[in-house]
């Protein structure tokens, strides 16, 4: 895990367990929504409202080059 310079931004590596689990906890512990993008851009999810490990996974899998918004 690293945080930028300007704190804007924190990059997780991997897309394991670990990885997913600390983005879903940070999106806990923060007010706003999170956009969670991996480093080939194949997905862009907002995780405001993802409240498992499972959900997450399911949302990366069905992602296409697209926002995945849950409302």
């Amino acid at each position: 895990m690293r945080l930028s310079g300007d704190r804007e931004t924190i990059s997780i590596f991997g897309l394991g367990d670990t990885s997913l689990k600390i983005a879903l906890s940070i999106q806990k512990g923060y007010p706003q929504p999170i956009i969670a993008v991996d480093s080939d851009y194949s997905f862009e999810l907002v995780l405001d409202k993802i409240k498992s490990l499972d959900e997450l996974r399911k949302k990366i899998l069905q992602s296409s080059y697209q926002t995945v918004n849950l409302i």
